[in-house]
């Protein structure tokens, strides 16, 4: 396609400016198609406007020779088009119609194409040549068939595959429909199934029902269960053994709960019989989830892929957090004997997949209880022995969490030393290897939190060998991953690296006073309480640092509190109040709404976000979080956790939360400094504010509560993340 490109603007361009003339030959045209010629004019003027200039240059590519072939096309040459089917006095008026409603079709489908960006901008030179040698086909009689061959899928989408082509009437149009979705299924396969209602009739439509039926079993389930469509009808034709399996499964009212064991029933190791047995016992179905997951896991280490293995750990998700995490979690507040009693019937394995699979709902006490009894059901058999029967399946997540709530340490312990260096070698590993960055980020998250000298050097040295490794390969990719690390985990214990230069983000370690400023030298701050018992305690706490204190005034509304400074800089505070959820209506939810209408309406964007209350409250916070936060504050328990979260929302914020239990005897320090170096004018120095807070929580539990909280500067998965695309986008 792109010699067929050159070759027409080398022959184009070269006649653009010599055949080029007045327009005051345009042919008038027959009273009963004016109104065609009008629209087409218009649609010239809307595309030459599409750059955004009122010129007569059409200027949608860095290359002008491209722009200004575009240019001619779209003006001379479809004016002489119009011209010419005007006055040809070999077609009839009908014919006539059609050639115009044709044209205004083109003008229309590239323009919303390139709205869209669907369309490559120089392929609408392609676009208009196609359409000019298609009415040369039609108009002698001859299929357009091969004219659609020639062409990318977008110009036979545009001119035969979108509602009302004009060219239906031609012999070859039923032919070049089936040659331009060819090209389609070759370019989106994860589209094809939508269109195949609309396609069934094409040669090949069986095997695409197969092919998708493997590719993309979980949307191909939707469509087999509609019974009814032309699509449906196709597939109960296929004598294919997935596609027949996928066909049984849909037919059934719980057929969602069999579907993640499809590739089991395909191959007759279980039968809908069994599975259907479990299903009617919680613990029975979350148990053959897992049991299926191990072998699949298993598998999946020798590369034999199961068919729909990625709806096996969704499910089990489901389950774990419907039936066990949202129970354990729910009953907080109860004796431990109550609130785990779920958890009695479950094997180490099954407290496992509890503990990977619920990292974005667990609360902090709930991981501790799981951890625990998992733990204790080993028996003997140390954590090596957990991790092997389960075939080490997200061990990297698991370790992880591990690190995060502080039980890295006991549970590489209870594993001798050897299989422990081993592990968190592997753990370092093979970063590159995934398509996401989540096992890099877990792995980054980790190294903080890790205490052992010796595991530290273990991961320092396995990021060395993979660095070196990468840069012979010249991979990129993996270069990037492995220096970023490598580079932070330094600065770790060396403030002198400066990560903002040698990373290309954001200033690390400090937030300038200015940054946080609005135009008006405002700081605008936004705190989030929820109406709980403990929402309504810790509310009357943050506004102890407040009330009586001659440096701030503070008036309260319906449903919030307004906080201003009134001496030094200025700083506005904005706080919900935490109204009483137990009345029902979630009044403390539509302070919050209506308080952040408040700051909309009034122009104030703020630079400050505080989360108070329970973990379980976050995520509601977060879902609010205004996109101007520079500075993030999760004082609730586990509030780490979640920093992925709060980075898509806030790509550039500096974040302090806490690993485990949130207090507000380490919050309101941390917020008492923040505020006094604002209101004198100072910028926000994370090292110095960090050992100078560090020096008030010198002994014993308050020292452990504060170590429990990471300032933004120790942040590694947020600083890793932010470093990743950076680069990334330097390297493009």
């Amino acid at each position: 396609m792109l010699k067929l490109l050159t070759t027409i603007i080398a022959s184009a361009f070269c006649c653009i400016y010599a055949t080029a003339m007045p327009d005051t030959a345009r042919q008038k045209p027959d009273i009963r198609r004016v109104k065609l010629h009008e629209d087409i004019d218009k649609l010239q003027l809307k595309l030459l406007a599409s750059d955004g200039k009122q010129d007569d240059l059409i200027e949608l590519t860095a290359d002008m020779e491209v722009n200004l072939l575009l240019t001619d096309m779209y003006t001379r040459r479809t004016d002489d088009l119009q011209d010419s089917i005007e006055q040809s006095r070999v077609i009839d008026h009908r014919i006539k119609v059609k050639y115009l409603a044709g044209l205004e079709g083109l003008l229309k489908g590239y323009i919303d194409s390139r709205n869209r960006n669907v369309i490559p901008p120089e392929q609408g030179i392609l676009l208009f040549q196609a359409y000019s040698e298609m009415i040369d086909h039609d108009k002698a009689g001859r299929s357009i068939s091969p004219v659609v061959d020639r062409y990318p899928y977008e110009v036979g989408h545009i001119l035969i595959l979108t509602p009302g082509s004009v060219f239906f009437e031609n012999i070859g149009y039923m032919d070049a429909r089936t040659r331009a979705f060819q090209k389609f299924t070759v370019i989106h396969p994860e589209r094809v199934l939508p269109q195949l209602e609309d396609f069934h009739d094409v040669p090949f439509a069986d095997s695409l029902v197969r092919l998708c039926a493997r590719r993309y079993p979980d949307q191909f389930y939707d469509y087999a269960a509609a019974t009814q469509t032309k699509l449906g009808q196709l597939i109960r034709k296929s004598e294919d053994t997935l596609v027949r399996a996928i066909t049984k499964i849909s037919e059934s009212r719980r057929g969602r709960l069999y579907f993640p064991f499809l590739d089991e029933i395909m191959h007759g190791r279980r039968t809908m019989e069994e599975i259907s047995r479990s299903m009617a016992d919680s613990l029975q179905y979350f148990r053959l989830l897992v049991q299926t997951q191990i072998r699949y896991a298993d598998r999946m280490r020798s590369r034999d892929t199961p068919v729909a293995s990625i709806e096996l750990p969704r499910m089990m998700k489901r389950k774990a957090d419907e039936v066990f995490i949202n129970q354990i979690n729910a009953l907080h507040d109860e004796s431990d004997a109550i609130r785990f009693r779920i958890l009695e019937p479950l094997t180490p394995q099954e407290l496992y997949y509890l503990i990977v699979l619920g990292e974005d709902i667990i609360y902090t006490s709930s991981y501790n209880g799981v951890y625990a009894r998992m733990m204790q059901r080993m028996s003997l058999a140390g954590g090596d022995r957990l991790l092997m029967s389960v075939r080490f399946d997200r061990f990297k997540k698991f370790i992880k969490m591990a690190a995060g709530y502080n039980k890295l340490d006991d549970f590489l312990s209870s594993m001798p030393d050897s299989n422990a260096q081993r592990l968190m070698i592997a753990f370092a590993r093979g970063l590159d290897k995934t398509k996401g960055l989540e096992e890099a980020v877990d792995v980054a998250d980790s190294y903080g939190s890790i205490t052992t000298p010796l595991v530290k050097r273990l991961i320092d040295r396995e990021i060395e060998v993979n660095l070196a490794s990468s840069r012979s390969s010249d991979n990129k990719r993996s270069f990037v991953i492995y220096d970023i690390l490598q580079t932070i985990f330094r600065s770790s214990t060396d403030t002198s690296i400066d990560l903002s230069a040698k990373l290309g983000i954001p200033p690390v370690y400090k937030v300038n006073h200015p940054s946080l400023a609005d135009s008006a030298g405002r700081i605008v701050q936004l705190v989030f309480f929820y109406g709980d018992k403990d929402g309504i305690e810790s509310f009357s706490n943050y506004m102890g640092l407040f009330t009586g204190k001659p440096e701030w005034v503070v008036t309260r509304a319906r449903e919030w509190v307004e906080i201003r400074s009134v001496k030094g800089r200025k700083i506005w505070i904005y706080a919900n109040l935490p109204l009483d959820n137990a009345k029902g209506d979630d009044p403390d939810a539509k302070a919050q709404a209506n308080l952040l209408a408040h700051l909309h309406a009034t122009g104030l964007a703020p630079t400050i976000v505080i989360h108070r209350g329970h973990s379980y409250h976050l995520k509601y916070t977060i879902t609010q979080m205004p996109s101007s936060a520079r500075i993030v504050i999760l004082g609730s328990c586990g509030g780490y956790h979640n920093l992925d979260d709060v980075l898509n929302k806030c790509p550039d914020a500096h974040i302090i939360s806490s690993k485990e239990v949130g207090t507000r005897t380490v919050n309101e320090p941390i917020l008492r400094s923040i505020n006094e170096e604002l209101r004198n004018g100072r910028d926000i120095e994370w090292v110095p504010m960090w050992k100078g807070l560090s020096a008030q929580f010198n002994s014993g539990g308050s020292k452990e509560r504060f170590e429990n909280y990471i300032p933004p500067h120790k942040n590694l998965g947020a600083l890793f993340i932010k470093a990743y695309h950076s680069a990334m986008e330097k390297a493009e």
